[in-house]
């Protein structure tokens, strides 16, 4: 075993140690419905909220989310882990919307 080896696994085993409770969406590819809908309430006031694409992005920072822009899909991510959570879709605010509310796609860096 490399030098490399050993490091990513203890890596990963640092990661494991440090997830938040939405760090299991990765490993079940989507949250169960009582999950879902617990994140929808926390994250409905910054949805409600924002006005612009950066407003959503300091709002969802604050409840230690992100946003990604991946495969023409706005993911949500969790800050701590860096775990894709789910689409904003998922979340009852398709991207499409979002578009329409803010305008344009969001610049992410």
């Amino acid at each position: 075993m490399s030098d490399s080896d050993v490091k990513t696994t203890t890596d990963s085993e640092d990661l494991a140690y440090s997830q938040t409770p939405w760090g299991c969406a990765q490993m079940r590819q989507r949250l169960d419905s009582e999950a879902m809908m617990m994140l929808r309430i926390s994250l409905n006031d910054p949805m409600d909220k924002a006005d612009s694409w950066p407003s959503l992005r300091d709002l969802l920072r604050g409840k230690g989310f992100d946003m990604l822009s991946r495969e023409g899909r706005l993911r949500l991510v969790d800050l701590q882990s860096r775990v894709e959570i789910c689409t904003f879709g998922l979340l009852g605010h398709p991207r499409v919307e979002l578009e329409k509310r803010f305008g344009g796609y969001p610049q992410m860096h």
